[in-house]
């Protein structure tokens, strides 16, 4: 059995970059999404050399900060991203989606050096619809990247929120052991921007004491888990 367990909004705010790096080294993480439309990129790359068995992918938005081209079909007068309720409730412009992920890509491309690993995106707009899937399915055959829910690895849910436990990951381990599964995850340590901003905040860190146990690091090890990464 193949496990990726990734890790996501690598680079929303220093402390949740620096929880899922802490997760590497003391857990099971090897895999992250990077939000490539966040102010300070730059110190992202540079954290995340520092942890090379980490690998990163793309976390394509058009719901968290501010859009880098624009697109009026998915942003408000100051150019920030809508909220996913006005985004599923109106009609998104195609091209203007297409320009505005191609240019997260390409500002991955530019300021890692690197190739991302692969697609999915902040609240799974990746797919919400057809429209989205195929935008999706066009940058992936464009850059020759595998996408969430769409790789050879089943995307697996129940690890959020509540469920975040160390029983639930086992139980969910084991109900998939002959199989090669994806788990999506969100830990982080919490400063005052995510707590500011999202409700969502320290359950990250119950997240990344979960992902960081000896319990299920002993489980994957007994059972012979292959932590994977795209």
């Amino acid at each position: 059995m193949k496990l990726v367990i990734n890790a996501d909004d690598f680079g929303y705010t220093p402390a949740v970059s620096a929880g899922i790096v802490e997760g590497v080294r003391q857990g099971i993480i090897r895999s992250t999404t990077v939000l490539c439309n966040m102010p300070d990129l730059e110190t992202t790359r540079e954290l995340a050399r520092t942890c090379p068995k980490l690998r990163l992918g793309v976390h394509l938005t058009l719901t968290l900060g501010t859009s880098l081209t624009g697109g009026a079909s998915f942003t408000d007068a100051e150019g920030r991203f809508l909220s996913r309720a006005d985004i599923v409730s109106q009609p998104l412009d195609e091209h203007e989606v297409y320009t505005e992920w191609k240019a997260q890509i390409d500002r991955f491309i530019d300021v890692f050096n690197t190739q991302p690993t692969h697609l999915d995106s902040h609240h799974s707009v990746h797919d919400m619809n057809e429209a989205m899937l195929r935008i999706t399915q066009k940058l992936a055959q464009e850059y020759e990247l595998p996408v969430r829910r769409g790789s050879a690895y089943r995307f697996v849910t129940g690890f959020f929120g509540p469920s975040a436990t160390r029983e639930t990951l086992i139980q969910i381990l084991s109900e998939h052991l002959n199989e090669d599964i994806e788990i999506m995850t969100h830990p982080g340590f919490c400063d005052l921007k995510l707590y500011r901003e999202r409700s969502y905040n320290w359950q990250r860190l119950q997240e990344l004491d979960v992902l960081c146990s000896s319990e299920v690091q002993s489980f994957i090890s007994k059972q012979g888990i292959d932590l994977a990464h795209y």
